[in-house]
């Protein structure tokens, strides 16, 4: 970075909602999880979750944070995982994306985004929150953890890092290789950048690196420095 052309920014000196914009704009690409749920009176509810990651394997274990709505309530996706206690994650690809924005307006809680958009409502394996049939991969997650974090009763700061145990997978086989695994460019995942932008997986952005041992490493290393 130029000195010269650096732009600072001071959290204490700026709203939290800049202070999250900000985050949600550097810390890019983000996975979006497409969260399916259903409340305590059987509405089935969508919603895209990008602050999102994957944690361990043994439990496996994934996080999403879920804050507050815009008028202070809390998100009916996170109302909805703590009275049933779990959820399913939808990978989000193509086949969802020109709907993000849509399941992402905070409508009222009797609003079905299934029907709202068109999707298929299909039975998960373990839990009881509905799955998207068009999905190609989905995570099956009951909750494990809730941690608090942020300031309460604040948009932009209450959030609520939900980290849940994955007790089922299951994918098409549409997007593996000829051996088996996953291939990224055949699942097609869409990303969240800054604001209402989104980035697609295509093969002209994708590369691979292969993984060096470090012996072998650090004897080129050594070698090109004899050589100089």
């Amino acid at each position: 970075m130029n000195p010269d052309r650096a732009i600072t920014f001071d959290p204490a000196e700026n709203s939290p909602m800049d202070c999250q914009f900000l985050l949600s704009q550097l810390v890019v690409p983000r996975p979006i999880a497409m969260v399916s749920t259903r409340s305590p009176e059987g509405i089935a509810n969508i919603a895209p979750m990008s602050y999102y990651l994957p944690i361990t394997g043994d439990p496996m274990l994934i996080g999403i944070t879920m804050g507050l709505r815009e008028d202070g309530g809390l998100k009916h996706t996170y109302q909805n995982a703590m009275a049933s206690g779990e959820f399913v994650v939808n990978v989000t690809t193509e086949v969802f994306g020109e709907q993000i924005e849509v399941v992402a307006v905070e409508g009222p809680a009797d609003s079905d985004e299934f029907e709202l958009t068109g999707w298929t409502p299909v039975p998960a394996t373990r839990v009881s929150s509905p799955a998207i049939g068009e999905a190609l991969a989905r995570l099956e997650c009951e909750v494990r953890q809730v941690v608090d974090l942020g300031t309460p009763d604040l948009p932009f700061g209450e959030v609520h890092l939900v980290v849940a145990e994955v007790v089922w997978a299951a994918y098409d086989e549409a997007i593996c290789n000829e051996q088996g695994r996953i291939d990224p460019l055949r699942l097609g995942a869409i990303g969240r950048l800054g604001l209402r932008a989104f980035l697609r997986s295509v093969e002209e952005g994708a590369y691979v690196l292969p993984r060096i041992p470090w012996a072998e490493l650090a004897a080129t290393r050594a070698e090109a420095s004899n050589e100089t």
